[in-house]
């Protein structure tokens, strides 16, 4: 057995676990290559909501071994006119239908990284109008990991469906205007701030000269969660370098209202007066 049959596949999907859908996905791909080592990496996310998964697999997919094979399958156009896409971006290959999904990581790739899917011998048939999961993303996968290459699935394209995940702005020479990306599982309010852009806002004592204006309330900028009491809200840097609202044993966006869209603004303390 090589190591080019033991290819990593990643799944991403609205589908939940109360279902077969996520088993039969990985029974197909197993099906043509039965060494490809699978891994779940969402399937518990907002349902039929393209952006909030286009955020979580750019955040994570550079966690993998290059060659890794992304499948993404948040598909509210099932069965339409949506095209399936495939996205090489890093050394990573990704699958998923043509409606913003895949759109940040096709913007980095360029459109020679971008191919419409109509090679229809890699697909099963009779290909049901609504389990394109099962039907054309898995095999597509499983065919992949087994060696062939992109340009056998298709033709480039460059106009596949954009999607720009909103990214914050500065405002003035102090703050930074930004908004909620993601909430966690932990209520968690995952802001589009960046590390980057607290840097660029101020050198020195960084992180603990922020705050954070959300829902007409002020916020730390803190290093770790147990640096605000339990039940208090605060800031941090998370693991994937996005600054995120917390709150300390709790749920930060119950205890401040907040959802995905939600504004912020980030300032030093020192200007805390000029927001």
């Amino acid at each position: 057995m090589g190591d080019q049959a033991r290819r990593v596949v990643t799944l991403l999907t609205d589908f939940g676990l109360s279902d077969p859908f996520v088993g039969i996905m990985k029974g197909v791909i197993l099906g043509i290559n039965p060494h490809a080592v699978i891994v779940d990496l969402c399937h518990g996310g907002k349902a039929y909501e393209p952006s909030e998964a286009a955020f979580a697999l750019i955040t994570a997919y550079r966690y993998f071994p290059q060659g890794t094979i992304h499948v993404a399958v948040i598909d509210p156009g099932v069965g339409g006119p949506r095209r399936p896409i495939l996205v090489t971006c890093d050394d990573h290959l990704f699958i998923g239908p043509d409606n913003g999904l895949l759109a940040p990581l096709a913007e980095k790739a360029g459109s020679s990284g971008v191919r419409a899917i109509t090679a229809t011998r890699y697909f099963l048939h009779p290909v049901s109008a609504t389990f394109h999961g099962r039907d054309v993303f898995a095999p597509v996968a499983g065919h992949l990991s087994l060696g062939a290459k992109p340009a056998e699935f298709g033709v480039p394209i460059d106009d596949y469906v954009r999607l720009a995940l909103p990214r914050a702005t500065l405002s003035g020479t102090s703050l930074i205007k930004g908004e909620i990306l993601h909430i966690d599982r932990f209520g968690n309010l995952v802001t589009n701030v960046t590390r980057t852009d607290l840097e660029h806002l101020a050198a020195g004592d960084f992180p603990m000269t922020f705050f954070v204006r959300i829902a007409g309330q002020e916020v730390p900028v803190v290093a770790y969660y147990g640096q605000v009491a339990p039940a208090a809200p605060g800031a941090v840097i998370g693991s994937t370098d996005y600054l995120e609202i917390f709150v300390n044993h709790g749920d930060a966006s119950r205890l401040l209202g907040a959802g995905r869209g939600s504004g912020v603004v980030v300032g030093m303390k020192d200007a805390g007066d000029r927001g």
